[in-house]
């Protein structure tokens, strides 16, 4: 069985968090920049020179994305973020490309 929550459920144990200014969006992009690296380092021998590619959807969690990918770029790996909205976070995504990655955005079929 997989555990899962609904928005409203996230929302309230995300409150008292937030409201003592835990910054969530770099501790999620962080986390899961992390896993990334250690998956880089497993398969790929490294990180420097290997290649991220990112669906990339709105909301914070498009932001988790965006900053987790910022944080491969400084770690040498080339991103590309594959935005699905015409509106990804926008401090995540100025984040990305002051790192050097590159954003596109998707193609309606």
């Amino acid at each position: 069985m997989i555990l899962a929550y609904t928005s409203s459920e996230v929302r309230a144990a995300e409150a008292p968090l937030l409201a003592r200014g835990e910054p969530l969006m770099q501790q999620a992009a962080t986390a899961l920049a992390t896993h990334v690296l250690g998956a880089l380092a497993e398969r790929a021998g490294g990180a420097r020179g290997a290649s991220v590619v990112a669906l990339v959807g709105a909301g914070n969690n498009g932001g988790d994305a965006l900053h987790a990918l910022a944080v491969l770029a400084r770690r040498g790996v080339q991103v590309l973020a594959v935005c699905t909205t015409d509106t990804p976070h926008a401090e995540g995504l100025a984040a990305l490309r002051a790192a050097g990655g590159r954003a596109v955005r998707a193609v309606d079929p």
